[in-house]
């Protein structure tokens, strides 16, 4: 069997803090797809990611990776919408429009989570991707990211 290409490996030029294989000091995430509109990621925090209560996930760390997971998630689907590879040919970028998360309850920091997103819409300039983040099993947070189409421009100057 094949081993699957994380979705931020393919992306060409990505300096993001979330999900940038080129920033080396970013999060890292990985979002790797389970079907056609599915895709999910594994994140084990660190403990410097911690909320004031040192045993538990920063609510802003929260928010990016599962931003960073559907946006990843977008682009991706972009690509194949155009029926392209992703990170091949002319660039398809998306960013963030929103972001709604509901934290149901504290993310413990000591264990990893487990984010499953799908997209729900899909056409040429937005996308509406619904995601959970579960931690031992329970459900800890709900979101949904509606990501919109963004020039190309936007990712060609450091």
């Amino acid at each position: 069997m094949q081993q699957q290409i994380a979705i931020q490996d393919q992306l060409p030029n990505n300096h993001c803090y979330g999900c940038g294989s080129e920033n080396e000091l970013g999060l890292q995430i990985r979002s790797y797809w389970q079907s056609e509109s599915q895709a999910s990621c594994m994140f084990t925090p660190a403990h410097h990611h911690c909320a004031g209560p040192t045993h538990f996930l920063n609510g802003g760390i929260i928010s990016t990776i599962i931003d960073c997971h559907c946006v990843c998630m977008a682009i991706a689907k972009g690509y194949q919408m155009q029926g392209q590879e992703v990170g091949e040919g002319e660039p398809v970028w998306f960013a963030t429009g929103s972001l709604n998360v509901s934290f149901l309850k504290p993310v413990p920091l000591q264990q990893s989570v487990h984010l499953t997103a799908n997209i729900v819409e899909a056409s040429a300039k937005k996308m509406v991707v619904e995601c959970e983040l579960h931690s031992q099993g329970e459900l800890c947070c709900k979101a949904e990211v509606v990501a919109v189409k963004v020039p190309s421009e936007w990712f060609g100057a450091d």
